[in-house]
């Protein structure tokens, strides 16, 4: 039922108490404590750096501009825009690369050179910026049985590059899903011990891993300055500086939006009133971060970071300690959304239900005057359905109850959570209307399609272990009961669903789109997150301080860039303990070239 499973514990201690009425056994789950303590709660920031950075930035955004413009109709015009999309500058030049990506979209280049790298960038960063792109500029690469050309094979640079590209494909487009399976064999075999470049065989490590369009675009661009430095004479250094200059600017905001919420999480002593479930306030903030990382969401931002926050904790409740008849009474008293509720509910639980109707209404008082509070109303809706999906899946286990793959998947997909962080991630957006808010109440494709991803991953990695507490029997278990399958054979179908999921997000981003590219393309981050969150199938949620997790989220959070000397290759990491200080694990970075 978890947003994030929790039942991945490595173990449960079942909590025995007496109410009066008789025994109570709790299966509590020995969570591992939060791995960032009060680091943010304590973070200062040199405001006199952080200006000096704002002007000089503000200079190097008008030089940028002008290369695009320079650039305009060149041969090096679609490397220029790959780049500032991959150093996550595109969000500053929204305009003007979408009138050069349209320009160039319109014009045919089917038959316009023999070079598989910049045919493959030229694709790639098209669809990244929602043209359809024509598949028939990769027909010249295939020999007379529709295969690809083999002489292709020595063409790493060329390989990584369609292999990038064919990953934003959608349904039907077989020649991209030869072209996925052609360049990973290929590329498989020639990161194995060779003559190549160290860095260019990272680099191919690192894509067939995960490929860059299913990574997060905040990582990938600490990622890529990283790799712009490395290419010396061959990065303009405009370019790289502004980078690194936003970068760091850009995390500033999310610093102390981070700092804000985690005063507000402890004086709230919510992490201490729910000593049951897991403290992950600042898992939660990068989570909603991911899915829209601009400055200028700050509001909405903070406001979902928290509601996500309490989601977790509720979540657990459900999960790891609430007992039948308590839960029905918490999703009763969510359905009244009355804080005098409070008074139906178990002591242990009116703090944490307090809390959310309290700072619901505050953030409702904020956003009035701007005309939103109507979009307060769409959360609380979601909340309910939320809270219900969870109680259904307290009633199936209790009651035994097996139901069928579609009924169990319409409950476990709105469990998941994705549907629900979605609307939260608009909450107090200005440009939002309710038009965007129905649309989202119809269950779009796109944002299904985000929920499949997470609701197979989390069953694929988290399933076995769910078991071992006692829990409602997973998506996998249910295909396994219904259909006759092995564990094994769920699996690899579950892998075929995803990829046809990722195929419907491609698609659902393509121009035309019913609304705006920054609300279009959340459900994407959503998907993306986990692949952050479950990469090499551990639980780097609940165990974000020991599967990796702890590192990204510095990166994306804590780890500042030098902007004017080489980057360092430390990435801050935040390990168990009360120190306040971060340690540092080295990562190395690739180039982008042979």
């Amino acid at each position: 039922m978890a947003l994030v499973s929790p039942t991945a514990a490595n173990s449960t201690v079942p909590q025995t108490e007496n109410d009066g009425k008789g025994q109570i056994v709790r299966p509590m789950a020995q969570f591992p404590p939060s791995a960032w303590g009060h680091y943010f709660v304590d973070l200062v920031q040199d405001e006199e750096k952080l200006d000096q950075w704002a002007k000089r930035a503000e200079v190097l955004k008008g030089e940028v501009k002008e290369m695009l413009k320079l650039a305009e109709g060149s041969p090096d015009e679609i490397h220029l825009l790959d780049a500032v999309y991959r150093l996550g500058l595109d969000y500053q030049f929204e305009k003007e690369i979408d009138e050069a990506l349209s320009r160039i979209h319109n014009v045919d280049h089917v038959d316009a050179g023999d070079d598989l790298y910049t045919v493959a960038t030229r694709f790639r960063v098209l669809r990244e910026g929602g043209y359809k792109a024509s598949t028939d500029v990769f027909n010249k690469f295939l020999d007379e049985q529709g295969k690809f050309k083999q002489s292709l094979a020595s063409d790493v640079k060329g390989l990584l590059s369609l292999h990038e590209a064919a990953f934003l494909n959608v349904e039907g487009e077989d020649i991209l899903d030869e072209a996925i399976g052609f360049a990973s064999e290929h590329l498989r075999k020639s990161a194995l011990p060779t003559t190549m470049e160290p860095s260019l065989a990272k680099q191919v490590a690192r894509a067939v891993k995960i490929p860059t369009h299913r990574r997060l675009p905040r990582l990938n661009a600490r990622y890529f300055i990283s790799l712009y430095e490395e290419l010396n004479n061959a990065t303009d250094p405009v370019l790289l500086e502004y980078a690194k200059l936003d970068y760091n600017l850009v995390q500033s905001v999310h610093q102390r939006e981070i700092r804000d919420i985690s005063k507000w999480w402890k004086d709230q002593e919510l992490a201490e009133k729910c000593f049951y479930a897991r403290n992950r306030v600042v898992e939660c903030y990068f989570w909603i971060m991911s899915v829209t990382f601009d400055p200028r969401y700050s509001r909405s931002r903070v406001f979902a970071t928290k509601i996500l926050g309490l989601i977790s904790l509720i979540d657990d409740t459900y999960d790891a300690y609430g007992v039948y008849e308590e839960l029905k009474l918490f999703t009763d008293a969510v359905e009244r959304w009355d804080v005098k509720a409070e008074e139906t509910l178990p002591e242990y639980m009116r703090p944490l239900f307090r809390e959310l109707i309290v700072y619901t209404q505050e953030f409702h008082d904020e956003i009035a005057p701007d005309g939103l509070s109507y979009q307060i109303d769409y959360m609380i809706e979601a909340m309910k359905d939320l809270c219900k999906a969870f109680f259904v899946e307290t009633e199936w286990y209790v009651k035994q109850y097996q139901p069928g793959t579609e009924e169990h998947m319409n409950v476990s997909f709105t469990s998941c959570g994705y549907r629900t962080i979605f609307l939260l991630s608009m909450v107090g957006m200005g440009e939002v209307n309710s038009d965007i808010f129905e649309w989202l109440k119809t269950q779009p494709r796109i944002t299904m399609a985000a929920a499949e991803i997470c609701r197979f991953i989390d069953d694929i990695v988290t399933g076995k272990f769910e078991q071992q507490r006692g829990h409602v029997e997973s998506t996998v278990e249910c295909f396994m009961r219904e259909r006759g399958l092995t564990e094994k054979e769920v699996v690899d179908l579950f892998r075929q669903y995803y990829a046809v999921a990722w195929k419907d997000i491609n698609q659902g981003c393509m121009k035309p789109t019913p609304y705006p590219t920054k609300l279009i393309t959340r459900p994407v981050n959503l998907a993306r997150v986990m692949e952050v969150l479950y990469e090499d199938n551990k639980d780097g949620y609940t165990f974000s301080h020991v599967h990796g997790v702890g590192a990204h989220r510095a990166v994306a959070v804590a780890d500042t860039v030098d902007e004017m000397v080489p980057l360092p290759v430390a990435v801050g990491k935040r390990l168990l303990g009360k120190e306040h200080k971060c340690k540092n694990r080295d990562h190395n970075f690739t180039t982008f070239n042979d």
